[in-house]
């Protein structure tokens, strides 16, 4: 059992480095090679753990390779439009200038239900709102509204807007965070600036963030003691 045990922890964490290394895309964002290579690793990675007798080498030397496989074929994709295009595919209009292109859906083996289905979750409801959709190379739409349904912004009627840069999280989970997007680490100095305004012990926050111009936002704990 012990064994057992050793070799589920070794293989998971081995996975786990194995995604890190190609990328933080979600499943569903994921392009047709990476795909592959995600379902090879996982496939090759239960074996193991079916068949005690096999050794880990026999599990590892592979997914050390489709790793490679992807890094490869992502830094000649990097360098060749041609090979991405050959890997990846490319973009396809399905709507252009208001005109559903039945040929592309067909081309696509896309039914009107899908389309209808994808621009719902776009928030569009009505396809005659939509002036052009994009089917992209990892099968989600884009979608492109008619001027005429496009949600007003500052610009559209000449109103000055205060930019305030990225909220940064400061407090999360009752414990101050110093950094969190890989940038330069905030000063406890400054976080205790912040927390004298607040008012709130820091164990029954939530979530407090801060932006540029020094605007708060702060979510308290429910049912802290």
């Amino acid at each position: 059992m012990t064994i057992n045990f050793l070799r589920a922890v070794i293989i998971y964490i081995f996975v786990i480095m194995a995604v890190r290394v190609m990328g933080k895309r979600q499943v569903g964002e994921l392009k047709p090679h990476e795909l592959v290579i995600t379902i090879l690793v996982s496939s090759v990675a239960s074996i193991p753990l079916e068949e005690n007798a096999m050794p880990l080498a026999n599990c590892l030397v592979p997914i050390l390779l489709f790793i490679s496989f992807e890094i490869i074929v992502s830094v000649i994709s990097l360098k060749s439009l041609w090979f991405r295009n050959l890997i990846q595919g490319r973009p396809i209009f399905i709507i252009r200038h208001g005109r559903l292109d039945q040929k592309k859906l067909k081309q696509l083996r896309f039914t009107v239900d899908d389309i209808v289905d994808a621009l719902r979750q776009k928030d569009i409801f009505d396809i005659d709102e939509v002036e052009d959709a994009v089917i992209e190379t990892n099968g989600s739409i884009s979608v492109l509204p008619k001027a005429k349904y496009k949600p007003l912004t500052p610009d559209d009627v000449n109103i000055s807007v205060e930019e305030k840069g990225m909220p940064i999280t400061i407090v999360m989970d009752g414990k101050t965070v110093n950094e969190y997007f890989n940038q330069d680490k905030i000063r406890d100095s400054e976080i205790e600036l912040v927390m004298q305004n607040v008012d709130i012990p820091i164990k029954k926050i939530m979530l407090l963030t801060i932006d540029d111009n020094g605007n708060t936002y702060l979510i308290e704990k429910e049912n802290t003691k």
